[in-house]
Formats: C-alpha cells, structure tokens, sequence
C-alpha cells in the first residue's frame, strides 16, 4: 500500500495536495493499471525475426525478465520538438521542462513514442546471436518489440545536453527529478518508467525514462475511500465539496463501480446519466404525469428505468421520435430547462442576466435558473456568460444538483 509523503506543488499542478509514496515495484503496477485515454486493445505480438520460434524464445526471455504486452496508440499523437507524444503528456512535458529550467537545469527531449518496427530495428541492430545468454544480455537494456513502454506514446528518453544516458542518474537534474521518491516529477504527472529498486520490470534501471500517468491516477493508486474522503480524483476541484456531498446523499457512486474511488469530475454528463442522477436525487418527489415510456434506443442502456422515470414527470420527450439519444452529453442549456421543469422554477421572463444566451431556445430556462441561484454563469468573477452549448461536466452537474437540493 502506497504511502504519502508532502509534495511542495503549486495548486495548477498538484492542487496543492500531498501525492503518495511508491515502492518501484508500484511505480510500475501504477503505469500498468493506469486509466490512459487514446490507447487501443493489445493485439497480436509484431515480428521480429521472421522466424517463428526465434521470436517466441525472445519474447519467453523477455517476459521471464518482467517485460509485459504494452498498447499501441488508438488516434493522432502530437510533435513535440520532432518526437511524437500523447497529446495528454505533451502539456505536462513542458511544464516538467519548464520547472526545471526554474530550478537551475536544463532538460532536454530525445525520444518519445516508438512503433513496433522502429523496436524491432533497435533490437536487431545491437542482437548478434540468438543464444539465451545474448538474447536475455540484450534486452538488458533493450524492450522486446511490443513490449516497450514508449509503443503508448506516455514514455519519454531525457538527458541534460551534452551527457550521455547512461551519465545521467549522476546529473543534479536527476537528483532535482528523483528526489524525495520523484516528488518533482509526481507534481506534473510522471513517474520514473524503471525505478532503481524495482523486481523483475524487464530491463536494468533506466535513469533517463519517464512516463505520464497523470495527477489523478498518481493519487488513485491504492486509494482507499473514506468517510472524509471519497473519491481520489476529486482533490483540488473548486467542486470537491459539491462533488462529496453528492456521495453523501447516495445521488452517485462514482464513475467506476465497483470500485466507486473515482468520481470523475472533468468526463461530460450523458444524457443517460443525467436521468440517473436526477431520478436518485428527486426519488418519489415528483408525480407522473404521463404514462412511462420506452424509447427505442435506451431498451438496452443501463438507464432506461431513470429514462422512463423522466418521460413519466415530462422532465423530458426525448431528442426526437421515439428516442432520447442516451449517450449524448448534456449541455448547460439543456441543462438548465430539465432544472426549471424538475424543480418547477418560473421562467425567466423579461431578465437577461447572461450576453450569449440571447439566441438560446434555453434563454428564458438559464435566467430561471441564475435567479433562484442554482448557477453563477461560467466566467469567474465576471460571470456575464452562461457557455449554453458547452458540455456539462460530472463536477459541474455536482454543483448545480447541490446548489437545487440546498445542501
């Protein structure tokens, strides 16, 4: 179980939060089990050799070394600098870059995503014989092609200019980077790919790799929910206390059952969520007033009962005939006439409290709604703006629910 230690971190980077402390071994599991968007399904193991049972002796060698199956890129990766990247990893690689120019280093790119060609040319180029003692020497240092971290695209090779790699755990940047269990590095999101004092993770220690998990999947590895803390993900959201009393209330229970650690915040609200949300948050309360429904594209969803529950109190009447488009995210106007129909606000008649809703079929619905004080537009401090076409977040729909209900 990790343990936590007090990371000095601004609130853009950390939320001024402490992360926790891992062994290398979980440092490892935590870049395995991490939730990484824009990854596809492992599929097959590329060549390498030509040769069958060559290739199969290299991968029985390089998995009795700890190496493990790594995914490949689903969509787009992004240039940085000449080398592509996870476009999640490609803010959080400058701001690492950029924290350590602060502290008196310099940190430079020199390799990031590789394909599994571009693995296997590696591991050719520098393999002279095929023997079990040359294959296993080799991929002391090299990953077996589809087994590199880097085929992700969240793995990246950095040194200081002018040094080797091999130079490079001696370097004070290295120091700046691993020290206090790699708290620099854990602030913005990456963890050291081979840490010194892991087992069986495939090649020797490599100094020089790093690879980006995230601050969220930093915190949520081995999370444990409590009374006073129950969600991992929430930590530095201006929504964490709408977010807890949403928990509270038994409105929701997460966003990854059965665990219920995660909330989420930054995903959109469905369409079928929403219902879900609204349905455990009124109960009873409200009266049908028609018939239930069964839409023909929720008969398989998760959600039909909570859409069919909304029909009943004409909440809703779908996104068009016979259907009420589940998996849609909701927007803010949208919103805000669900809000004004479940909680029987007036309409805003004759106010005009935001400048771009004026041509909104919502307007009347989002005044009605800033009225009672359910929302404060989505411009701070200014707030002279509603955002009606923008998504609504979970954090968001936590804070709106909460601000309705008065808890």
């Amino acid at each position: 179980m990790a343990t936590v230690v007090a990371v000095l971190a601004t609130p853009s980077q950390a939320g001024g939060q402490e992360l926790p402390e891992f062994t290398g071994d979980e440092f490892n599991d935590l870049f395995t089990t991490a939730r990484l968007d824009n990854l596809a399904p492992i599929g097959p193991a590329p060549s390498i050799t030509g040769n069958w049972t060559t290739d199969q002796r290299i991968r029985q060698i390089g998995e009795a070394r700890g190496y493990l199956r790594r995914p490949l890129p689903e969509g787009p990766l992004q240039s940085v600098g000449g080398y592509l990247m996870q476009p999640s990893a490609v803010d959080a690689w400058i701001a690492l870059r950029d924290a350590a120019k602060a502290a008196g280093h310099t940190l430079v790119l020199r390799s990031a995503y590789r394909s599994h060609s571009t693995q296997t040319a590696i591991l050719l180029q520098r393999l002279y014989s095929y023997s079990d003692s040359a294959i296993d020497y080799r991929l002391r240092s090299v990953a077996v092609p589809g087994y590199s971290k880097h085929h992700t695209g969240y793995a990246i090779d950095i040194t200081q200019p002018g040094y080797a790699f091999t130079n490079f755990q001696y370097l004070p940047v290295y120091r700046w980077l691993a020290a206090d269990n790699y708290a620099n590095a854990k602030r913005f999101g990456w963890i050291p790919s081979y840490p010194p004092d892991a087992v069986l993770q495939g090649p020797q220690p490599e100094a020089w790799e790093f690879t980006y998990v995230g601050l969220d999947n930093i915190r949520c590895f081995g999370f444990e929910s409590s009374e006073a803390d129950t969600f991992c993900d929430d930590h530095g959201s201006i929504f964490a206390d709408d977010i807890e009393w949403l928990s509270a209330a038994g409105i929701t229970a997460g966003c990854n059952a059965p665990l219920g650690n995660r909330f989420c915040p930054e995903d959109p609200v469905t369409r079928g969520q929403f219902a879900a949300l609204l349905h455990r948050a009124l109960g009873d309360s409200l009266p049908s007033i028609v018939e239930p429904v069964s839409f023909s594209d929720t008969s398989d969803s998760t959600f039909a009962g909570d859409v069919a529950w909304l029909y009943s109190t004409g909440i809703t009447r779908g996104c068009g005939p016979d259907t009420f488009c589940p998996d849609d995210p909701v927007t803010r106007g949208q919103l805000a006439a669900f809000f004004v129909r479940a909680f029987g606000y007036a309409d805003g008649f004759g106010s005009d409290l935001f400048v771009d809703d004026n041509h909104s079929i919502f307007a009347d619905q989002i005044d009605a709604l800033a009225t009672v004080g359910v929302t404060r537009g989505c411009n701070p401090p200014d707030n002279d703006r509603f955002c009606p076409d923008a998504v609504v977040t979970r954090a968001q729909m936590a804070a709106f629910l909460h601000r309705a209900l008065g808890g």
